[in-house]
């Protein structure tokens, strides 16, 4: 009732040896008390690893099959696999759900959409817990998105940074009204639209409907790239740690949506985890005006823990954006579905 510890803290377990035991969680089942913990680390030595007790207090033993998971040394494109959850389910089978990631390019590879979400059953086995990786396969599910902010509420796939979304946009008639974020000359954002980036290859277009306005895939506001509508200029700037350099600049012209993709890399890419390409599409289809390096904009190079978001923003004041979509592109080519006019067309 008061928020005060009432007994002194204690260790009850210190792991299996390995670095940063961290993120425990306490189970009970069949008189047994279980702590799971992560260790080894973020990075690709990340693993789960468990012990158990007939006492919340302890002594705890620890499962002699440890660690319970762990993808390190392993040619798996799943890796830094840890943090896991238990949890039983309305039919009495129990699961785990567990934090990775999925590293791409080459050495010393490089991942881009921050730790993921993945799926264990679960099966005991003498009351100890044994994950099951290959027990479910997940359905595919529909992720193009298109928005045409003509609700009265924004989607639920909006996010906003130290922001609500609806202090950041609002919908109407017209399309989505952005709050001024920056000045066109800035770095640092000020109200960020954003979506998250779930696929390995997509592609992102925004029309805009009045003011100068940004679509950016983003790290953070020291490692993005983004397409902007200044005046009746189109530019590609990108921001890298200290450098902040326009990439390509040409007239805007009538018709035009901005737009921004991620494509597998080519042999020419080298290390790289993917290839952005930023420009915008028209009744042609997609128009790349410049090409980027994809892992500068990975957690490799940036740091941080929640990958890649493409985010809209305002720039020298209010705008208003008609139109936005993503789309996953298992391939990409001219033939993705892109915005024409104010409606946006699935197909080619």
């Amino acid at each position: 009732a008061a928020g005060e510890l009432t007994t002194a803290p204690r260790v009850i377990w210190e792991g299996t040896g390995m670095a940063h035991p961290e993120g425990p969680h306490l189970y009970t089942r069949n008189g047994w008390w279980y702590l799971v913990i992560a260790e080894g680390g973020t990075d690709r030595g990340h693993c789960v690893t468990l012990a158990r007790s007939r006492s919340v207090s302890g002594p705890f033993e620890a499962h002699p099959g440890n660690p319970i998971l762990t993808h390190r040394s392993t040619s798996s494109p799943v890796q830094s696999t840890g943090h896991a959850d238990l949890v039983e389910g309305p039919d009495g089978r129990w699961w785990a759900v567990y934090l990775a990631t999925r590293p791409r390019g080459k050495f010393p590879r490089y991942h881009v959409n921050g730790r993921e979400t993945f799926l264990a059953q679960v099966h005991w086995v003498n009351d100890w817990p044994v994950l099951d990786e290959d027990a479910v396969s997940v359905p595919d599910s529909d992720r193009h998105f298109v928005d045409r902010f003509d609700g009265d509420l924004l989607d639920r796939r909006w996010l906003s940074r130290n922001h609500s979304v609806g202090d950041v946009a609002t919908p109407g008639p017209a399309g989505a009204t952005l709050v001024a974020s920056r000045g066109d000359r800035d770095r640092v954002s000020g109200a960020l639209l954003a979506v998250r980036t779930t696929d390995l290859a997509w592609q992102a277009a925004a029309r805009v409907g009045a003011g100068d306005v940004a679509l950016s895939v983003r790290l953070d506001d020291r490692h993005w790239v983004g397409v902007e509508r200044v005046g009746d200029r189109l530019r590609v700037r990108a921001v890298i740690g200290p450098l902040d350099q326009m990439l390509a600049e040409r007239l805007s012209g009538p018709g035009l949506a901005l737009a921004l993709r991620a494509v597998p890399p080519g042999d020419e890419d080298g290390a790289a985890p993917d290839r952005i390409e930023a420009g915008f599409v028209d009744d042609s289809g997609f128009c790349a005006m410049a090409t980027i390096d994809g892992r500068y904009f990975s957690t490799e190079v940036a740091g941080g823990f929640t990958g890649r978001v493409v985010a809209l923003e305002a720039l020298n004041g209010e705008a208003i954006v008609s139109a936005f979509e993503l789309c996953p592109v298992p391939q990409v080519s001219d033939a993705v579905p892109r915005l024409r006019g104010t409606t946006a067309v699935v197909g080619p």
